[in-house]
């Protein structure tokens, strides 16, 4: 729970600043692009899409006084959605708010603070939901690293105090590591520092929020990802069918996207790789890609693509203006939004993106469901006569939100993946 104690340092004096300092990365870019669109689903959070996936009527040439060809008849289908249901908490003493609340010197209100570090943990979070899998991954392990700390795959996508469970790859079921804490996490060298060790891990295992997905008890309690709707084959079985849809049943092509994989081997980015995610949205899915969503090792290689376009005119010496490098990288864009685009469509870097990927959308096919709040509310706000405050059996108020959310498109094919893109 929150007490003076735990936030003491946030209610002493200072002369640096005149509020509590976040040293962490809260960039959200995936949610931020997919929440521009937003539907409601009500009907108990149930969203049915009917999909037409075969034109009715025949044409064909005839001969002079000949018969009419056969009429062919239509053919639906339908995509069935369920939102996804969230929920945040926390926790603080009656003497917290009580020692914070009238002190005009403290950093800013426990309340406040408290309010806004638990929006930076929602967003992070539902932001991971949607660059994953469906299975709620926060980070992939990269091997067996025998110890408590583990190395992932790519930014790991947790923060120091999160318990997780750590599952195996093979079966989305046991438990290598079980209901730990998050001690440290080093951005750069990808670690995640485990309050115990794993045990039988291997590469591909990966860290979840504790108890929200496992194949026994029937939980994967996440919303699907680009990760997995993009895709050629259906979602791992603890995540379902993608609107109910089998990829894998004849005739359901339409519901695949477009893979551009080398079995596994990275090769090189080209200009050419990124024309065939084009062409391939083109053909397949009958659109015009939108957003290029990847992370900022491979758009790094994207700038080495451009070293040809550099040129330095000696005619009139004189400092180069701008000099290399860059002049943003996303960071200062809710939307990652860079310098770069391709064939006029803008490259967005999110930092946590899965590794050695990229991934094309038209943003017109890829929507947030919600309920009836479109962001992640306190229930005071939602509800009616329900306060702010919830008292609780101890001397503290919880503090509850409420949410309802799923990634949905009725396009899967106005997607594309590129996978096994070097970083280095």
């Amino acid at each position: 729970m929150a007490t003076t104690s735990n936030v003491l340092e946030s209610l002493k004096y200072t002369y640096g600043v005149n509020r509590v300092l976040y040293l962490f990365n809260e960039e959200s870019v995936v949610y931020n692009i997919l929440s521009r669109v937003k539907k409601p689903v009500g009907g108990r959070g149930q969203f049915i899409m009917p999909i037409l996936v075969q034109n009715p009527g025949a044409f064909s040439g005839v001969s002079e006084g000949g018969a009419f060809p056969s009429a062919l008849q239509p053919d639906t289908t339908e995509a069935t959605f369920s939102l996804q249901e969230y929920v945040a908490v926390y926790d603080v003493s009656f003497k917290l708010i009580q020692d914070a609340r009238n002190d005009k010197f403290a950093f800013q209100q426990a309340v406040t603070m408290l309010d806004e570090g638990l929006k930076r943990r929602i967003f992070r979070n539902l932001n991971s939901d949607l660059i994953g899998t469906g299975k709620g991954e926060l980070f992939t392990i990269t091997g067996a690293d025998s110890s408590t700390v583990v190395t992932s795959a790519y930014l790991p996508r947790v923060e120091k105090g999160m318990v997780v469970d750590v599952v195996d790859l093979t079966d989305d079921d046991a438990k290598v590591g079980d209901s730990l804490t998050v001690e440290a996490v080093d951005p750069i060298a990808r670690t995640v520092d485990l309050s115990g060790a794993l045990t039988g891990e291997a590469a591909g295992d990966y860290g979840v929020i504790q108890d929200t997905t496992d194949v026994t008890d029937g939980l994967c309690l996440h919303s699907n990802g680009l990760i997995g709707v993009v895709d050629d084959a259906n979602p791992a079985a603890v995540v379902g069918n993608y609107g109910g849809i089998n990829r894998s049943t004849a005739g359901n092509e339409f519901w695949k996207s477009v893979v551009l994989s080398n079995s596994g081997t990275n090769r090189p980015l080209t200009e050419d790789l990124l024309l065939q995610a084009l062409d391939a949205a083109r053909e397949k899915g009958g659109t015009q890609l939108s957003h290029f969503i990847t992370n900022l090792a491979i758009v790094r290689r994207y700038h080495e693509m451009l070293a040809a376009e550099r040129f330095v005119a000696l005619s009139s010496p004189s400092a180069i203006g701008g000099g290399f490098g860059r002049k943003s990288m996303g960071a200062d864009s809710k939307e990652g939004a860079t310098p770069y685009e391709f064939s006029g469509i803008p490259i967005h870097v999110d930092p946590y993106f899965t590794n050695n990927t990229i991934v094309g959308i038209d943003s017109k096919h890829f929507f947030l469901g919600v309920g009836e709040n479109e962001t992640p509310r306190p229930i005071s706000e939602i509800f009616d006569n329900v306060p702010f405050f919830t008292q609780t059996a101890n001397t503290t108020w919880e503090v509850r939100w409420y949410y309802q959310m799923e990634l949905l498109s009725d396009n899967p094919a106005s997607g594309v993946k590129i996978e096994d893109v070097a970083e280095a």
